[in-house]
């Protein structure tokens, strides 16, 4: 088994660091993915070789009508022109030096009959000429250190994998990234995943050292057996969070006019992801904000949750979504709670939540940290701000009082924020994310993701 593994990892591995790349359906006309996609490689750190039969310079490169005309050899092949043209490109890659392909067209399986045998006539098309290939119908790859090689846009840079059956909705949650300064190691768009296949993917995601956490969107898989051990064994490594899409019998039919693939029934499919380790992701906007908190924090080792609020009311909201999800506010030690009540205000709450009321500052966001992380009974701490805007407070301060006290503390427990006022309080939670806290705009979400760490957490330990 491990051998089967490296060699699927050594295979992958040559999708995600060409050298050279050559583009088939190159075009100057902005409309189409061809130029898109050409636009994106000549920005990434490879050599680029546009094949187009219209023209003899692509945007100022030099063009060529085919694969058989390049210059040299290439390692990886990208596809954007009609389906039907796709098995009789096989053989040509394979000339041109490359083993592998990525399939951008569409019109395959997803389309109905014809597609279907023209989807056929392409896998053996490719069998035959010793190409493997991630499509067809799908958005593209890329390696956020090298190149990117689809219609979208370059991520922002940083450790989580991430592979998508659906290519817009993978496409757009790249544009997240940037809103979000959430950041990507490698992307791949699988599509129909006629030929490499989302175990192939994961597997080579799981032991990717680049990658420290991995995201999947999934809408149905044709070898259950097969998608679990390799979930499982990735899971192993390091966190997996799926979003599901086709919950539904609606979506299960859109499943299928999408991608071609049956979507199954949802609670066995949720079931399979329970036992393999893996974490859901219940909403697009959630999926790449709880591998936020996998990527930038420690696990936790235990249910209880302690909670610092300036406001009773953002306290009260998070001690209900910490219920909703199973999690425990403990009672402080009675040390934790002593030093407390020497260093807040009279008017203060030194109970779990912890309300360090509106007069509360850096000092009070400090030494409040710095106590509930050193606190035995507290697993995690959830760190919220109104941000007050009066006294003289700054949009910052509360924010480095809550580094302060971590740094202080010294102590690997995660911490995570929740900074409210929307611009008001943007600045205070970019300093936190810049230090690797990641903050949230609201309560529920933060101890979603919260709930999600501490359910691979104790997977872990009991598989370990």
């Amino acid at each position: 088994m491990t051998s089967n593994i490296g060699a699927i990892h050594t295979e992958i591995d040559q999708f995600f660091h060409p050298r050279k790349i050559a583009l088939v359906g190159a075009s100057a006309d902005y409309r189409k993915l061809g130029n898109s996609i050409l636009m994106n490689l000549l920005a990434s750190e490879v050599e680029t070789f546009p094949i187009t039969k219209n023209r003899e310079y692509v945007m100022g490169i030099k063009a060529y009508g085919s694969l058989s005309e390049l210059p040299e050899p290439v390692d990886l092949v990208i596809i954007a022109v009609a389906a039907k043209y796709c098995p009789s490109l096989m053989p040509e890659v394979r000339k041109a030096g490359a083993r592998h392909a990525v399939i951008i067209s569409g019109g395959f399986s997803e389309t109905g009959s014809n597609g279907k045998q023209i989807e056929k006539d392409l896998i053996k098309a490719a069998k035959q000429a010793g190409v493997r290939f991630i499509g067809p119908n799908c958005v593209g790859i890329s390696n956020s250190r090298l190149f990117n090689g689809t219609f979208t846009m370059m991520p922002e840079r940083g450790n989580i994998a991430f592979v998508s059956q659906s290519g817009a909705l993978g496409g757009m949650t790249i544009y997240l990234t940037k809103a979000k300064r959430i950041g990507i190691s490698k992307f791949a768009s699988i599509g129909n995943a006629a030929d490499v296949s989302f175990t192939e993917i994961i597997d080579y995601f799981g032991n990717d050292p680049k990658s420290t956490v991995i995201a999947v969107y999934v809408e149905g898989i044709d070898d259950g057996r097969k998608f679990y051990q390799s979930l499982r064994e990735a899971a192993l490594k390091k966190p997996i969070v799926v979003m599901k899409g086709g919950r539904s019998k609606a979506g299960s039919r859109a499943t299928l006019s999408h991608t071609g693939s049956v979507a199954g029934s949802t609670l066995v499919f949720n079931g399979m992801l329970k036992q393999a380790g893996c974490v859901t992701a219940p909403t697009f906007d959630s999926l790449l904000e709880i591998c936020k908190i996998f990527d930038y924090q420690p696990l936790p080792k235990g249910r209880n949750i302690g909670i610092i609020s300036n406001t009773g009311g953002a306290g009260v909201l998070a001690t209900d979504a910490a219920d909703d999800f199973g999690l425990e506010i403990p009672e402080l030690d009675p040390s934790t709670k002593k030093e407390l009540k020497q260093i807040l205000s009279p008017i203060a709450s030194i109970e779990n939540p912890v309300d360090v009321v509106a007069s509360g500052g850096r000092r009070e966001y400090r030494i409040t940290t710095e106590l509930l992380l050193k606190d035995p009974n507290i697993d995690a701490l959830l760190v919220i701000c109104a941000v007050p805007t009066f006294a003289g407070m700054t949009q910052t301060e509360h924010a480095a009082g809550t580094l302060e006290g971590v740094r202080i503390s010294a102590i690997g427990k995660p911490v995570v924020g929740v900074w409210l006022a929307g611009d008001v309080g943007k600045p205070g939670k970019d300093l936190l994310e810049m230090n690797k806290i990641p903050c949230y705009d609201e309560p529920y979400l933060a101890m979603l993701c919260i709930s999600r760490a501490v359910e691979y957490s104790e997977w872990l330990g009991e598989h370990q």
